[in-house]
């Protein structure tokens, strides 16, 4: 049977944290770190019983505690586009305004028959 796929979708949050030369080597947002860190995990490269993972990472990485209806509206679009191209979702961001995304999505997206999970 063919691999399942999902498709992560990443807004930023601890996930997204690494060391910032930059900053001293500091925890920050990086670009990319969650999909290196995908990448480097052999329970999602080794084992052909796990689904095919696609990250997908917003740039610039947004803060969840300014985040609003046209982020939620684009994590929604996003989702739409992809839809017959993953067998389900994970929406990744910080949890300061995670409760108020769901709740946008849920009234956005009624009776899909897949899921979304965040």
């Amino acid at each position: 049977r063919p691999r399942k796929r999902i498709l992560i979708l990443c807004t930023g949050g601890t996930l997204t944290m690494s060391n910032d030369p930059a900053k001293g080597n500091s925890l920050a947002p990086v670009q990319g770190a969650l999909t290196s860190y995908i990448e480097h995990m052999r329970e999602f490269t080794e084992d052909p019983e796990m689904p095919e993972i696609v990250a997908h990472e917003y740039e610039p990485l947004i803060d969840s505690s300014d985040m609003g209806p046209g982020d939620w509206a684009l994590v929604a679009e996003d989702i739409a586009e992809n839809y017959y191209h993953f067998d389900g979702f994970v929406v990744l961001m910080g949890t300061d305004t995670m409760a108020f995304a769901a709740s946008a999505l849920t009234f956005m997206f009624q009776n899909l028959g897949k899921p979304v999970v965040f």
